[in-house]
Order: C-alpha cells, then structure tokens, then sequence
C-alpha cells in the first residue's frame, strides 16, 4: 500500500503545531543540531526555503536566532500551508519539491527536515535536490546505514501510516561528492542533521552539538 499522501492530513499538522508550540520553548534535539549546521556556513546564508515544512514552526527557530534571514516554507499539503500562513504569516507555498521554480533556486539554503524520512523513495528525493545546484543544503533527521538503503512502515501521531527511510552511508557521500558539495554531520545515524555547502564548511562558534565527518 502507498503512504506517499498520509502527511496532507489536517489533523496530523493540528498535532505537529501543538507539539511544536511547547518545543519552542525547549528546543528538541535536531534544531538545536541545525542551528548548528547554519553557523557553519560561511557566509551565512540571507534566505533559506524550507521544503516540507509541515506546520512551519521552524520559521520561528529562524526568526529567534537569525532575525536577518529571509524564509520561505513549501509543503505538498495544502491544509499544512494554511496552518502555517494563519500561524506565523510571513511566504508560504503549496508544492510537491519536484515542482521547484527559478525564484525557490535563487536562495541561499535549501532545507529539508524529516522530508527525506518519510518518503519511500527517499534515495531519489535526496538525489534530485542535490542536483538543483543550490550553494548550501542541510537536511534534517536522515537515518544513515551501512548497509543497502530500506524503508519501513510506522504509526505517527497515532493518525496516519508513513515511512522511516534508511540512506545507504556511501550512497549519500558519492552523491554529494558527485554534485560538488563538501560536507559534515551533526547527531547520530539514526538522527543525522547533514549540513553541505559548495563553500569550505567553519568550525567558528560551532556549539553545543558535537559535528562529525563521514567519508
């Protein structure tokens, strides 16, 4: 069975936002591991779309720690781009990240968190966004293994069935090599936040998450 649709539920983003609410008040680990991922990013970046930002709740991450960024969130759920527009305000668009136009490609960071993680065919979503030519990327809440790529199923929000996707190590590295990027991961295999950059990655004011190089 295909769960590709299961997150244009608007029940499932209500959920999200009441959960994201009280994380923004304590940041759960993986912001804190792409605030991380932005610093070292030199220079920093003056816009980021965000694609598959659900409820968008990382607007206002980005709206705390880097007020002089320009955001703009995308989600293929229409019902999470309302919730998000009626939220927060600010520039949102309903769209698959297949369907990317010339204005999404002039930011300086695109980023994806937990996008990649509930598709199953997340091999070649990671492929086609590295292949969009952007100067940063950093991808929130991989799964990396070893061994060969594999999705499976699970409960969220005991609403709706999705995906954890598994990215085979080398894969992710020869496609981010191929397509010019150096890069650095922060968090642990089954939470990765991967920070790439056409750019030579700093180490400057890189705290409190400990960052890792995978080859």
């Amino acid at each position: 069975m295909n769960y590709k649709d299961s997150w244009k539920s608007k029940e499932v983003f209500e959920k999200q936002l009441a959960l994201n609410e009280k994380e923004l008040t304590r940041y759960p680990y993986h912001w804190n591991c792409f605030l991380t991922a932005v610093k070292m990013l030199d220079p920093q970046p003056k816009s980021i779309l965000d694609v598959g930002c659900g409820c968008g709740a990382l607007s206002e991450v980005c709206k705390t720690n880097f007020p002089d960024l320009k955001y703009k969130g995308v989600d293929y759920s229409e019902d999470a781009i309302d919730i998000a527009s009626s939220k927060w305000g600010g520039d949102w668009e309903a769209k698959d990240y297949r369907n990317l136009n010339e204005d999404d490609l002039s930011y300086d960071l695109l980023h994806a968190g937990a996008l990649l993680d509930v598709l199953p065919d997340a091999d070649e979503a990671f492929e086609f966004l590295c292949g969009l030519g952007f100067k940063n990327l950093i991808f929130g809440r991989m799964k990396v293994v070893d061994g060969k790529s594999y999705s499976k199923t699970y409960e969220a929000y005991d609403l709706i069935t999705t995906y954890a996707f598994y990215h085979n190590q080398h894969f992710v590295h020869q496609v981010l090599s191929s397509n010019g990027y150096n890069y650095s991961a922060a968090g642990m295999h089954d939470n990765w936040t991967l920070v790439c950059s056409k750019q030579e990655l700093t180490w400057d004011q890189v705290d409190p998450i400990q960052v890792q190089d995978y080859d």
